[in-house]
């Protein structure tokens, strides 16, 4: 705020400064008036006049608060308020010329007062404060279009932070139903490995919970959660689930939504390797190019043996997680890759 008046007042003495040096210089151009310390007096009288007067018809434009009202009661009040400033204007320059001897006149008559030449004068200072006003309202509405601007992105950006929190509180359920399935499955056939598996379980909760809670983690942090994950489902498939991770060590520290990569491999085992009776193998890939990293996870399977409902919350919230952090720079898409099914994101590593 304090930068904006010191703008202000700065624009208001260059302003009327150079109006006035200007108009001095034209009439210096002549051989009626010549260069004197009075000149300078005047002139500078006539610039904390004019600026005053200004600065006045901006204290009325926002005590009547003009710019909420409408265009003709606008106009009509600025040309009421813009007369009255250069009537004041021009009085005040007749006084500094009656009652001042102005010895930078080189042939100075007595001036006579006329009506019309006094109303002439008016006009065009009229149509110099009209400009001013014209200036500041431009100015006005502006800064109140940037802070509706500001506003709304602030709104915008507490909405999605909103929508994140309500995403993430969607995926910690989705995970831990999933991860019961499985050790639901073991109980039975295995109830050593039952145990193994949910003190598994209770770590990986810890661990999501903890980075859940965060915007956004190193691709790391989310690849040791999914290691993790992949690690209690291979207790459950035995040698149906085969594993391979591609990743490339530029690509580790880029920032990735959390659960993410986790929720798409939790889709890779429940929609590929659970349907398949000799299982298959999930393929994590990623590879950092320029600014872009990119994602591959494939499963052995077919995308059109998916029912399309059935991509439930994990794909719908990592499509909406990844518009909202970011935007334009991330892509999603789900496709037939040979003999596997492959999710592939590219978002811009920040």
């Amino acid at each position: 705020m304090e930068r904006k008046l010191v703008l202000y007042w700065l624009a208001q003495v260059a302003g009327w400064s150079a109006y006035y040096v200007f108009s001095i210089l034209l009439l210096l151009s002549t051989t009626e008036y010549t260069s004197t310390l009075n000149l300078f007096l005047w002139v500078s009288a006539c610039i904390l006049f004019s600026i005053i007067l200004s600065h006045g018809l901006r204290w009325v434009i926002l005590k009547m608060d003009l710019l909420s009202r409408k265009l003709p009661e606008l106009l009509g009040y600025t040309i009421l308020f813009t007369f009255i400033a250069a009537f004041t204007l021009e009085a005040f320059q007749y006084f500094l010329d009656t009652t001042i001897e102005l010895d930078f006149v080189v042939e100075q008559e007595e001036e006579v007062f006329t009506w019309a030449i006094y109303l002439l004068a008016t006009t065009r200072s009229m149509i110099l404060f009209s400009l001013w006003s014209g200036f500041y309202y431009v100015f006005v509405i502006v800064e109140k279009s940037r802070k509706q601007e500001l506003l709304n992105l602030q709104w915008q950006a507490s909405k999605n932070e909103i929508e994140l929190k309500n995403l993430r509180a969607q995926l910690n359920p989705h995970f831990l139903f999933n991860s019961l399935n499985s050790i639901r499955a073991l109980v039975g056939l295995n109830p050593d490995q039952a145990k193994s598996a949910i003190t598994q379980l209770s770590g990986l909760l810890r661990n999501s919970i903890n980075l859940g809670k965060l915007r956004l983690i190193p691709l790391r942090d989310e690849l040791e959660l999914v290691d993790h994950y992949l690690k209690l489902e291979q207790i459950r498939f035995e040698e149906r689930l085969n594993v391979k991770m591609l990743i490339d060590d530029s690509a580790r520290n880029c920032q990735v939504p959390p659960l993410m990569l986790q929720t798409i491999v939790e889709n890779a085992v429940k929609h590929g390797i659970s349907r398949s009776i000799t299982g298959g193998q999930i393929i994590i890939a990623a590879k950092k190019e320029a600014d872009k990293l990119t994602l591959t996870i494939d499963n052995t399977g077919k995308l059109d043996a998916r029912p399309g409902d059935e991509e439930g919350v994990g794909i719908a919230n990592t499509k909406k997680r990844l518009a909202i952090l970011f935007g334009e720079n991330a892509e999603f898409g789900l496709f037939q890759h040979g003999e596997f099914v492959r999710a592939m994101i590219q978002i811009k590593c920040v």
